[in-house]
């Protein structure tokens, strides 16, 4: 095989090869099939040039010829197409810009073949030579006139183009140019002019160009989206081969110069040219591979370096806008694109809103800027398929129904790879890329530093947006703290104060700086007691009155709440303790109180005034008539009777009143309510079984402690049990329980007695306890008004009930419990 074939051959190799790889790389898109039929027909002409340069026969030449100049004929209708499809323009076949150059390729590929075009095949200086036709010059005028269109419609294309575009088209139009105006010359110039095919061979060289520009604006600019990986393992091959390939060519030069003195060329100069080549190789392949390395790679990076640096940057920060910035930055100064964008969800907003980005030159922004929701093709996609999302990957190694829709998506945004942010299988986010400044591709380890980078930036941004989660709380929290009227102090499960507020500081008198290093046991004994408690057994209380020192010996009222606080198992982690200044509502009370007293002082006054005067009155009157009758020894006798009977009677009455001022409770001292009940009843055990009545008692089998005074506790009981037996008739019931009850999380004691008598009508009830009110005969309507006296007093309440008119009334009354407990026996259950 000689050189010359050799060189076709492996002409037409690099264009075949060239024209698979963007076939193969999008076999439906317009634009690639056209490229290779493009290619295909260039190797045809170049293929038909060779064999009818070396065929003898002047048939076969004469066959040849015109088979090449139907290849030559086609070539530049197939560039006219190729670059209509590049055009932005929709165009079908149906265009006029395509069917005539189609109609008059079609034309000329028939005159190819007629005697118009060549018509005959002569030998001149022993070789064949071919006779052009007629038409020979028509087909030259054809063939510049669509070769110019071609290349215009190009130079249109481009002039429209921008960015890495507009650079694409720029070198295949050069290539192309190059190529276009060599072949021309020596293929068809030429002929025409000095009616020669010496140089006809030189032509097809000329594609070389072509076929240079082409690779060069796939492998640097990825001219139609082709992103031609070329792993290093392949470069390292290539650029042995290059070097092997230089010393072998030095080998057989220098063994053509020696000629037949090879043989006589000493040993020791064998060993040391062996040497020489041994030594030169290894820096001559690493220049060789250094070159390719820039030219393919362009600027290389440390990526272990690069990953040790953003780890430790990313992990010190909390801040999402700066960590966001920082991994715009890494991505653009590693890969360097036209666009860096970050797309994050917020967890309370379904879309993917822009957090930040970097962008070079005018990147339109009004898209970027816009929310991406989660049913959108991209985030879809992305969530799961879980791999980043490259522009060409659409199909090459994935279906239109995987990534048609995220592709488009991906376009829109201005972007070229798309990496997913993970957290807990949920989709926080993606980074957004545009395609590289260069017109590189994303090359393997560009995606593995980018994933590893999207990684790292995915758990950054999870801890920033709960850190940002609890700073907006904490401020939340600390606001709505500010504005509170109430105390609000919390502790640890250690019992260290962890959170508190001015009205607490304000309260206690402690600054907050003071309080947040205290602890239950340093804490005021009124609000650490309370907390101490409810952390020890994890229940709440509500609404506990207390009081806190003040200035000199005033004490300031507080009313308390506590609860626990408790994580998602249930166990206790802290307590909380929320309390009031009571001292304006407590002195709203003392000024009702003393409205209240007035009132009933009022009332008592009327009511003394009333009850004093009839005595007085009987009294007056008999002492008006004793100067005229007082030699009347009966009326003198009555006189005395009624003066006596009557001042009894304002003496019992003063007796009374006396009772009504109770005087103030011993709330130190801690009394077993059923023993004055026990002991009233004993009192009235002769009155009950004089009236046959009987006494159904439910006491309790332990103490039941009560902050009151027994002497008082039996003048309330005596009042009321005396009340419930003038009611009934004889042999009635007589029925005391006393219960437990929960009074806002406090206990109360309360005891109800109950009457079978007829009951007490609705619109009198609430009157019942005012001083004089009484519907007997002979009452002095102050029996009830004491029992209130004395419940007051000691801070407990009095009611009637009657549920059912007629069946009967029942008083209960209702004390705070007392803490101390102790088991006793209870007494008979029934006494009669």
């Amino acid at each position: 095989m000689d050189l010359r074939t050799l060189g076709v051959l492996l002409l037409c190799t690099t264009h075949l090869c060239l024209g698979a790889v963007v076939v193969l790389h999008n076999r439906r898109a317009l634009i690639n099939k056209l490229f290779g039929f493009s290619v295909v027909v260039i190797v045809g002409w170049i293929l038909t040039i060779f064999l009818a340069l070396s065929a003898e026969e002047p048939g076969q030449v004469l066959g040849l010829a015109r088979l090449g100049f139907a290849f030559a004929g086609a070539i530049p209708f197939s560039l006219i197409w190729m670059f209509h499809a590049f055009s932005a323009d929709r165009f079908t076949i149906r265009d006029p810009r395509v069917y005539v150059p189609a109609a008059l390729c079609g034309l000329f590929l028939l005159l190819s073949f007629s005697p118009w075009i060549v018509c005959n095949s002569i030998e001149i200086k022993g070789r064949q030579t071919v006779v052009y036709g007629s038409l020979n010059k028509l087909f030259g005028v054809y063939f510049i006139g669509a070769f110019a269109y071609a290349i215009s419609t190009l130079w249109r294309t481009i002039q429209r183009s921008s960015g890495l575009r507009r650079l694409q088209l720029s070198y295949l139009l050069l290539g192309i140019v190059l190529g276009g105006i060599g072949g021309t010359t020596t293929n068809l110039l030429i002929p025409l002019i000095w009616k020669t095919s010496a140089y006809s061979a030189l032509g097809p060289y000329f594609t070389l160009l072509m076929v240079s520009c082409s690779a060069h604006a796939i492998i640097r600019h990825r001219l139609m989206n082709i992103r031609l990986v070329v792993r290093r393992g392949s470069v390292y091959l290539i650029a042995a081969m290059i070097a092997g390939t230089v010393f072998a060519s030095f080998l057989a030069l220098l063994s053509i110069v020696m000629g037949k003195h090879r043989h006589e060329i000493p040993l020791g100069t064998e060993v040391l040219v062996a040497l020489a080549i041994a030594l030169a190789f290894q820096p001559l392949k690493g220049w060789i591979q250094s070159s390719l390395d820039r030219y393919l790679y362009r600027e290389s990076y440390n990526y272990q370096q690069i990953i040790r640096e953003a780890s430790r940057t990313i992990g010190s920060t909390l801040d999402l806008q700066a960590l966001l910035t920082y991994v715009c930055e890494v991505a653009s100064r590693t890969c360097r694109p036209d666009l860096v964008a970050v797309f994050v969800r917020d967890p309370r907003d379904p879309a993917f809103r822009l957090a930040t980005r970097l962008s070079f030159g005018d990147i339109a922004s009004a898209r970027l800027e816009r929310p991406i929701e989660a049913s959108n093709p991209l985030p879809i996609f992305l969530q799961q398929v879980r791999r980043p999302l490259l522009g060409d990957d659409f199909g090459r190694s994935l279906d239109a129904s995987q990534a048609q829709g995220a592709i488009r998506e991906l376009a829109s945004l201005g972007g070229d790879f798309a990496l997913p942010m993970f957290s807990e299988q949920h989709l926080l986010g993606f980074i957004l890329l545009g395609p590289k400044l260069a017109g590189d591709a994303y090359f393997n380890e560009d995606v593995e530093l980018l994933t590893t980078l999207a990684n790292q930036a995915a758990i950054a941004i999870k801890n920033a947006q709960l850190y940002r989660q609890v700073v907006v709380i904490n401020e939340y929290i600390e606001n709505i703290l500010r504005t509170m009227d109430s105390g609000v102090i919390t502790i640890d499960h250690r019992g260290r104060v962890a959170l508190c507020n001015s009205t607490a500081a304000r309260l206690t008198g402690l600054p907050r700086e003071r309080l947040t290093t205290l602890s239950v046991d340093t804490l005021p004994a009124a609000l650490g007691s309370q907390l101490a408690q409810t952390l020890a057994d994890g229940n709440s209380r509500s609404q506990v009155e207390t009081a806190l020192p003040s200035d000199g010996d005033r004490r300031t009222p507080l009313v308390c709440s506590t609860s626990a606080l408790r994580d998602e198992r249930g166990a206790v982690i802290g307590a909380l303790v929320v309390f009031s200044d009571l001292s304006k509502v407590k002195a709203l009370e003392n000024e009702k109180n003393t409205a209240e007293r007035l009132a009933a002082f009022g009332s008592l006054v009327s009511g003394i005034a009333h009850e004093i005067k009839n005595p007085l009155v009987a009294i007056k009157t008999f002492a008006e008539l004793l100067p005229e009758r007082f030699s009347d020894t009966d009326f003198r006798d009555d006189f005395s009777k009624v003066v006596r009977t009557e001042i009894d009677r304002i003496d019992g009455l003063v007796g009374r009143l006396r009772g009504l001022a109770a005087p103030q409770p011993d709330t130190e001292a801690a009394t077993d309510i059923r023993e004055p009940i026990l002991e009233t009843i004993s009192l009235l055990r002769g009155q009950l079984e004089q009236m046959q009545m009987t006494v159904q008692r439910d006491l309790g089998r332990s103490q039941v402690l009560v902050s009151i005074d027994p002497a008082q506790a039996k003048q309330l009981f005596l009042n009321l049990f005396l009340n419930a037996i003038e009611a009934m008739a004889p042999g009635g019931e007589l029925r005391i329980s006393v219960t437990r009850v929960q009074r806002q999380a406090q206990p109360w004691i309360q005891v109800a007695v109950s009457d079978t008598g007829p009951g007490i009508p609705e619109a009198i009830r609430a009157k019942i306890f005012d001083p004089f009110f009484t519907t007997k005969t002979a009452g002095s309507g102050l029996g009830l008004a004491i029992c209130r006296s004395i419940a007051d007093a000691h801070k407990g309440t009095i009611r009637a009930e009657s549920p059912v008119p007629g069946a009967g009334t029942t008083i209960l009354v209702e004390f705070p419990g007392a803490t101390t407990e102790a088991q006793i026996v209870e007494r008979s259950a029934v006494l009669s």
